[in-house]
């Protein structure tokens, strides 16, 4: 009856005018729905095995747990999360198994986009696998129970597994965080029970963060579950000896303790090991929800209730996106986000009245009572790291302030004629473009899709003017004959600042060791249009690159990498080697004979070493620490900034801050175009000894030569969240 209880499953997690004669009626017919995601990251190789052996033990087996899981639960799973990688990682271990390079990396990406980062894009579902899950998630099943499977490194726990460690985020439901807590204890226990050594529990992981697999479902009031199994290499075989073991995250030996009671001694590790233990952990969890079915309907039932109850005593009561945004692109990749992960959306037929304010009509009313209101919260507040250790990785994350969007929260009543919709073009029909016309705007990303579209057919753009927020039409169209010459062809426009024939020949580096920056920057160029090429190091070796490209792109590389790449002898030989010496100094050429550099992230650095640009880095100050969170940034009076709101949102991890030698704002032929703000820098999330990077330089041109550099201290792509600096990008590429 998967119909009966799909349906049954979506009115508990939506349980609005639900009085208790039906509240019964409906814990007593439903089922517990428990989702399985393995191997989302595709070089951890085990899961889609363990998912095959665990359907078929669920389907089969009359012995307990799993005949009692059969009757009592439904089990969804997902055999494998990200199939084209796996089969990418199986095909690479086949071709060099029995080789020096049996275990070696790939040389691209298993998600063809994200890589690794496939597990960051769950809030912003910029990827085809997050938005079919997602699908399965808040549309067709809404279960109950998520467990996500996935491996970490190879010598330190067997298996992890919750509870997690602190902080944890306020906004998460309390039933639903002791609920993750009980289960995962209950499999310590079974486990140790068992005879299962090297389990680890409260180390290495937290639930402060949103966007991962397991964190968006714990704020749909789902029971999020995480394991982490110590890794194979791919397929092969470790041996571990004791003294190469390390202990878990967060504790200080590799000793028995309360977080990790009986440590694994050593020995060998084997893809088999991993099933066993992933086995064993499917044997508790199912086990203590069978046993106790209506339990766990009721912990997620209780969550959703409680997130409904919350929008009458807490706030913010609603969030209005106004319809004078000018960015239509950006709230429409917003609105489409939140439906597709459940949330319902209003547009406003009249003006929007709260708390002393109007706004116009077409406006998005997001009510906060609504059951997954919490979810909204989390990504639409100003995040606050609490105090104590430092975060290792994203500690803010506020959506609207990275697309540049901007959000108001309501703290009373709002008054407006609302209309339920369910889509995104239609969420949004009275913003940016739409509202005006269809007008291109710099300030709309819709603007920059038409600039590049335009001059892909051949159509001149006054491209100076369209950024300093003119009409971008100030060029007649040419004729095709007259496309394909020199870099960047600039003709007189209407408004005296010049016209772009056609777009430039664009060039990405990738690396043979493989850059998930590399692949979120082809997702931009993608998702915008912009026709581009991939340049590998032996591309860039044989130089003369002006013969084929006129802006070359270095993603966020260090310069070790870039420089010496893959080691010789790791790898097979195609593939080793980096730019030193040649491709280097090919760059150093193509830049001082008329072509453009674009750096993003640590490849600045290679740069500034490459020209001898006057930058240094101040982040590198020890006192300093900013691992993952959202500053402001004040762009200076330049023909690249045109147009530019006073402050912009930037994501900065680990990212850099340059002070210019001498402390002018322009040293030799270097001007600033963005500076981290004089004061309040931190925007969402948490810094350490902010004042080192005040007021200093975020994005640089320098001339070099009859060349042009630009500079990004931060990754204005950063993993497709940013929107609101993508523009900035563009206006390196094109100006």
């Amino acid at each position: 009856r998967l119909d009966e209880l799909r349906s049954l499953s979506r009115r508990l997690s939506d349980p609005r005018g639900l009085d208790a004669a039906e509240r019964e009626d409906l814990l007593s017919r439903a089922r517990p729905i428990v989702m399985v995601s393995p191997a989302m990251h595709s070089n951890e190789t085990a899961g889609p095995q363990f998912a095959m052996d665990l359907a078929w033990r669920l389907a089969t087996s009359d012995e307990s747990p799993w005949r009692e899981a059969r009757e009592e639960l439904v089990v969804v799973i997902l055999g494998c999360t990200n199939p084209d990688g796996l089969d990418r990682i199986v095909d690479w271990y086949r071709e060099h198994v029995g080789t020096p390079f049996e275990a070696t990396g790939l040389t691209e990406l298993y998600q063809h986009y994200a890589g690794h980062d496939n597990n960051r894009d769950w809030f912003m579902l910029s990827l085809d696998e997050t938005r079919l899950v997602s699908e399965q998630l808040y549309e067709v099943w809404r279960p109950q129970v998520y467990w996500d499977v996935h491996q970490q490194g190879s010598r330190s726990e067997r298996l992890f597994v919750p509870p997690f460690r602190d902080p944890l985020d306020p906004n998460l439901d309390p039933g639903i965080m002791t609920a993750i807590d009980a289960l995962g204890s209950r499999a310590l226990l079974d486990l140790t029970a068992a005879g299962f050594t090297g389990v680890s529990t409260g180390v290495t992981y937290d639930m402060w963060w949103n966007g991962g697999n397991r964190n968006v479902p714990v704020r749909h009031n789902i029971i999020g579950l995480l394991t982490e199994a110590a890794s194979v290499d791919i397929a092969t075989p470790l041996f571990l000896p004791l003294d190469t073991l390390r202990p878990p995250s967060g504790l200080e030996s590799y000793a028995p303790s309360h977080r990790f009671p009986a440590p694994w001694p050593g020995g060998w590790w084997r893809l088999a090991d991993i099933i066993d233990y992933e086995r064993a952990f499917a044997a508790s969890l199912l086990g203590s929800l069978a046993r106790e079915p209506r339990h766990w309907l009721e912990v997620s039932l209780g969550a959703a209730e409680r997130s409904l109850a919350a929008a009458d005593t807490d706030v913010p009561t609603a969030w209005v996106i106004p319809a004078d945004n000018r960015d239509g692109a950006a709230v429409r990749r917003l609105a489409d986000v939140l439906l597709r992960t459940g949330v319902e959306l209003h547009v406003a037929t009249t003006a929007v009245r709260a708390d002393g304010r109007t706004w116009p009509a077409g406006s998005i009313v997001i009510e906060r009572a609504q059951p997954y209101g919490g979810h909204v919260q989390d990504l639409f507040e100003v995040q606050r790291y609490p105090e104590g250790d430092p975060p290792y990785d994203v500690a803010g994350w506020s959506l609207p302030l990275l697309m540049g969007v901007h959000r108001v929260e309501v703290v009373g009543a709002v008054e407006a004629g609302l209309r339920r919709v369910t889509d995104a073009a239609a969420a949004t029909a009275g913003f940016g473009a739409s509202a005006s016309g269809g007008e291109a705007d710099s300030r709309d990303g819709d603007g920059w899709r038409d600039v590049f579209a335009r001059l892909k057919a051949g159509t001149a753009v006054d491209v100076a003017a369209f950024v300093a927020g003119e009409a971008p039409d100030g060029a007649a169209a040419v004729s095709s004959s007259s496309i394909g010459g020199g870099a960047g062809e600039m003709t007189s426009g209407a408004s005296g600042a010049g016209s772009l024939e056609r777009l430039p020949r664009i060039g990405i580096y990738s690396p043979w060791t493989t850059s998930m920056d590399e692949g979120w920057l082809r997702w931009v160029f993608d998702q915008w249009g912009l026709p581009f090429v991939t340049v590998r190091n032996e591309t860039l070796r044989a130089g003369a690159l002006d013969q084929w490209l006129d802006v070359l792109v270095l993603p966020d590389i260090g310069s070790r990498t870039l420089d010496g790449g893959r080691r010789e002898g790791t790898v097979p030989s195609p593939f080793a080697g980096g730019l030193d010496p040649e491709g280097a100094v090919a760059v150093d050429a193509f830049v001082r004979g008329g072509g453009k550099l674009v750096t993003l992230g640590n490849s600045s650095d290679w740069a500034i070493e490459l020209f001898e640009l006057p930058l240094r880095d101040v982040s590198r100050d020890r006192d300093f620490s900013c691992p993952g969170s959202v500053l402001r940034a004040m762009p200076e009076d330049s023909r690249f900034t045109g147009n530019l709101p006073s402050s912009l949102a930037v994501f900065f991890s680990r990212s850099a801050a340059w002070a210019l030698d001498g402390g002018a704002d322009n040293a030799g032929d270097c001007n600033v175009l963005l500076r981290y703000a004089p004061s309040r820098v931190l925007l969402s999330g948490w810094i350490q000894a902010p004042d080192v990077i005040e007021g200093q330089a975020a994005w640089v041109h320098a001339a070099v030569g009859k060349g042009d550099v630009h500079l990004f201290a931060f990754r204005p792509h950063y993993r497709s969240w940013s929107q609101g600096t993508f523009q900035l990008l563009f206006r390196a590429l094109l100006l």
